[in-house]
């Protein structure tokens, strides 16, 4: 079994308020789900409204897969013009 973990900053500088942004990480965790199946959650900086600090996990049993799925929801996740990614971390890990 592998996991592959993401974790990824956003920042959003057409958001005026907490109010703007989490309506904003509501319309992108909505779409990637029902796009791609993959629940993205925010992880930190929920006191800022210009900055979220976003991830997402994904399991399966081919790390080259995994990594396709991750890719595609970034690529899902920039497509939707939100903010810039500013920072974006991988990993995988492998469990017997």
């Amino acid at each position: 079994m592998v996991v592959g973990i993401c974790s990824f900053e956003l920042f959003m500088p057409y958001n005026h308020s907490l109010k703007e942004k989490r309506h904003s990480l509501g319309k992108l965790k909505d779409r990637v789900l029902s796009q791609l199946k993959v629940v993205v959650n925010e992880v930190g900086n929920q006191d800022l409204w210009q900055r979220a600090s976003l991830g997402f996990a994904v399991v399966g049993g081919d790390e080259k897969i995994l990594d396709s799925l991750i890719t595609r929801t970034m690529n899902a996740i920039q497509a939707m013009h939100l903010g810039e990614i500013t920072r974006e971390d991988r990993d995988m890990i492998q469990y017997e």
